[in-house]
């Protein structure tokens, strides 16, 4: 027996929301019908006894968006912890099961806002804004235009944008140690070097980039050439878009 405070009725429902439920399962009785409080499932009236009023409801699975995003989120977050271990810093696949699944997320979020905004809302204030960092609303989320929508962990303010990123995670700041003023000057000037050697290291990986980019290029160009009046998408332009970005906003000092 479902509890009244639990239930939810039909004219609470946002109408966008109670359209496709009325396309899907036929009208919708405003007056007998109703949901429980997370819309994953719906009670429709399939009798009512003329002599003593008893209700009979047919119940219906709905898709329970709420429960879904927040499990996905509560393994993101699982994984982020596991992937600041050492165990886990040192380890490749478990950075990058944990990069992707951080997009999953973000994607599966953008979809279900995008797609179901009329239920997004129901739960949205539940949850937060959900992005991936744990910050405000919008603080890690794009709009590109068409076609899938990521989003990404660099979207900051200019200043300290790699620290801000690393500390919403929830990496903390390593205890100052007293440590004698050579071996901080030594530290500091290795530091240093590996930080100045590290942009000699992107510009190969950008003029890689580049061939690889003209070979995807060819590529989209030969399927479509193939497939006339194809809607699929051969490359995640939009996401590439986005973490270019990125990454403009990561290389502006001011």
């Amino acid at each position: 027996m479902i509890n009244k405070s639990e239930i939810v009725k039909p004219s609470e429902i946002n109408p966008i929301h109670l359209k496709r439920i009325q396309d899907k399962f036929g009208s919708v009785d405003m007056e007998n019908d109703f949901f429980d409080s997370t819309l994953s499932k719906y009670y429709k009236t399939t009798n009512i006894d003329p002599t003593t009023g008893e209700i009979e409801h047919t119940l219906y699975p709905l898709a329970s968006f709420k429960d879904s995003l927040t499990k996905l989120r509560k393994a993101m977050k699982a994984l982020i912890l596991v992937s600041k271990t050492p165990e886990g810093e040192d380890d490749k696949d478990i950075q990058n099961i944990t990069l992707e699944v951080r997009n999953l997320f973000n994607f599966y979020r953008t979809h279900i806002r995008n797609n179901y905004p009329d239920q997004y809302k129901t739960f949205k204030n539940l949850l937060g804004e959900m992005n991936t960092t744990g910050g405000g609303a919008g603080a890690a989320s794009f709009t590109p235009g068409t076609g899938a929508q990521y989003a990404t962990p660099f979207a900051f303010g200019k200043k300290n944008k790699e620290t801000k990123f690393y500390y919403k995670l929830g990496y903390k700041k390593v205890p100052k140690m007293k440590k004698k003023l050579y071996e901080i000057g030594q530290e500091s000037n290795d530091f240093q070097s590996k930080r100045i050697e590290a942009f000699d290291t992107i510009e190969k990986e950008m003029n890689d980039i580049y061939k690889i980019l003209s070979n995807s290029k060819n590529e989209t160009v030969e399927f479509y050439n193939e497939n006339p009046g194809s809607y699929d998408v051969v490359f995640p332009t939009d996401l590439i878009l986005d973490y270019i970005n990125d990454i403009k906003i990561l290389l502006t000092s001011e």
